[in-house]
């Protein structure tokens, strides 16, 4: 399986008092790998499917802290040279909501995609200027395409439609704010998926399911949940008949609650939860 999107440098900050201009204030600082196409990566990888990532990476120290850690997963990297690995800064309040500085650099236009049997796709590489070139070339180059959407500005949205569309995907996975912004999905995508804080909805042919999920312990940092997510949805389906089935689907979007919630009582975008360490 082929992923393309941003893998970056997550800085987590979790300030012990509330911030005050001018002051120093106490915190929490976790430095790790990040960005949605290394957590799509990663949790696919440890799931047991062979990953290869295309990804920006520049010639600095960053890269290299975040391609070791890729690595150390079991991650093959399609790299393309950037001018600078990209960075996030992720401020966290005590319920675990994020404030997130994004430093993004743009890849799509020096990447070539490998040929694979399933291509997932992060929603940021398609808010790109040359995101319609790098979707028609997947679309030649992939048996099975998936987009896992991300908050697009609504300056962008008619491009990242236009985009989407290029690339006909075979699955498109938003949450329901993203969802509400670029309706109607079902003229994007042959299935979609659309979750929320208490209800997941699917619809891939002929299957149909809505689950509802549990309410649990409260979250304390939600980066890369949704990502896990993504992952755990598409590793579900990777070696069913196409569409799935309803049972398929259902236990596909079950399992990847469970461990979405895992995730967002773990520090980081990529911390190892019980789940997977059982695997």
């Amino acid at each position: 399986m082929v992923v393309v999107g941003d893998a970056l440098l997550d800085v987590t900050v979790r300030p012990a008092t509330p911030m005050r201009p001018g002051a120093d204030v106490p915190a929490q600082v976790r430095v790790g790998c990040g960005g949605q196409g290394a957590n799509l990566a990663v949790r696919l990888a440890r799931q047991g499917i062979g990953v290869e990532l295309t990804c920006g990476s520049g010639d600095d120290a960053a890269a290299s802290l975040v391609s070791d850690a890729l690595r150390a997963e079991g991650i093959r990297l399609h790299p393309v040279a950037v001018s600078a690995t990209g960075t996030v800064v992720i401020l966290l309040d005590a319920a675990g909501e994020r404030t997130m500085l994004s430093q993004r650099v743009p890849f799509a236009a020096g990447s070539t995609v490998p040929m694979a049997a399933w291509t997932v796709i992060s929603g940021y590489s398609l808010l790109e200027a040359d995101a319609v070139q790098l979707a028609r070339a997947v679309a030649e180059r992939a048996t099975r395409r998936v987009v896992v959407g991300c908050t697009v500005p609504a300056s962008s949205r008619t491009g990242w439609r236009a985009a989407v569309a290029a690339l006909r995907p075979h699955l498109l996975i938003l949450n329901r704010e993203e969802a509400a912004a670029m309706e109607p999905i079902d003229e994007l995508a042959t299935g979609t998926v659309v979750t929320a804080a208490d209800l997941v909805t699917a619809s891939i042919g002929e299957a149909s399911v809505s689950v509802i999920i549990p309410a649990g312990r409260l979250a304390t940092d939600t980066t890369g949940a949704g990502d896990a997510f993504a992952a755990t949805v598409v590793a579900g389906l990777v070696d069913a008949p196409w569409p799935p089935s309803r049972t398929t689907l259902e236990t596909a979007i079950t399992a990847a609650t469970l461990l979405a919630g895992e995730v967002a009582r773990a520090p980081g975008a990529q911390a190892r939860v019980a789940a997977e360490t059982d695997r």
